[in-house]
């Protein structure tokens, strides 16, 4: 039997915003802001992208996090990473880093370089209720590369095509970098109903019916369609994401993810009291 495409439409496009983060860092929030939100089950996604070191040398100082995950991808540059339990490492240049707050981290991100360029996106994923308070570790891991056709693609996690990468998150994720040269066309088939974003970092991309997404911007697309497709009409780099929403309710403030408003006092406390890291983070 023969399947047929039904390709997803575009729902919204949302600007990302410029702010400043950590000891002031230079980012452009796509999801986290005013214009977005939340993105089930995607709390917040940050570029940051500048050869400025004024932009980025103060980095992330010690800060808490509970109750979700982040992935760092780091598409140029270095940073350092620590944590209070005594976990350490680099992140480099086609790196990645998969962090489960879990229960409580105290980390700090500081750039090793001190001049050049800085680009990378981090990315919040939201964990189910029943894994907030799970154990946290780290893995760090590099981008797998495909290229076919004047099309690059880095494969950051989850399966696509007949590649494979580490996937993490409490459900299924497709995370990829895609790169292509101006005239060219992208698509690929997806599972229906689950949430999918797609970043223009550089370039300029059309989706079916004329509509375009310019550079520093993010579309959302509908939750119906088993494919995506979009032609570049400029030389372009777009990040996309897809994942089953969660359906939860969520509670949020500053560098916590939780259900309840109780929850987020509770892990203030925690944190205020020297409470917040209840197990070392395991390097996995």
């Amino acid at each position: 039997m023969i399947k047929i495409k039904k390709y997803r439409s575009v729902k919204g496009i949302f600007p990302g915003m410029e702010v400043r983060d950590g000891a002031g860092v230079r980012l452009r929030r796509y999801i986290g802001t005013p214009y977005l939100n939340y993105l089930d089950p995607f709390p917040l996604l940050d570029e940051f992208k500048s050869d400025n070191p004024n932009d980025y040398i103060a980095g992330f100082p010690p800060h808490p996090h509970r109750g979700f995950q982040t992935l760092t991808y780091m598409i140029n540059g270095e940073f350092e990473h620590w944590d209070s339990t005594g976990s350490k490492g680099t992140l480099i240049s086609g790196g990645l880093q998969w962090m489960n707050a879990g229960s409580g981290v105290i980390h700090s991100e500081m750039p090793k370089m001190k001049n050049g360029l800085l680009w990378g996106f981090q990315l919040w994923l939201n964990s189910p209720a029943k894994e907030k308070m799970s154990d946290p570790f780290y893995h760090n891991f590099k981008a797998v590369e495909l290229s076919e056709n004047d099309i690059k693609i880095n494969l950051l996690a989850g399966e696509f095509m007949s590649l494979k990468q580490v996937n993490l998150a409490y459900y299924k994720f497709l995370y990829i970098d895609v790169r292509l040269i101006a005239g060219k066309d992208f698509e690929f088939e997806l599972p229906d109903k689950t949430t999918c974003f797609c970043v223009v970092s550089e370039g300029l991309i059309e989706f079916p019916g004329n509509i375009k997404i310019e550079e520093g911007n993010l579309a959302v697309l509908s939750d119906d369609g088993n494919a995506i497709k979009f032609n570049a009409l400029k030389d372009s780099v777009i990040l996309i994401g897809c994942a089953p929403a969660l359906n939860e309710p969520i509670a949020r403030w500053g560098p916590f993810v939780m259900n309840t408003k109780e929850e987020i006092y509770q892990a203030i406390e925690d944190y205020q009291t020297g409470r917040l890291v209840k197990k070392k983070a395991a390097d996995i």
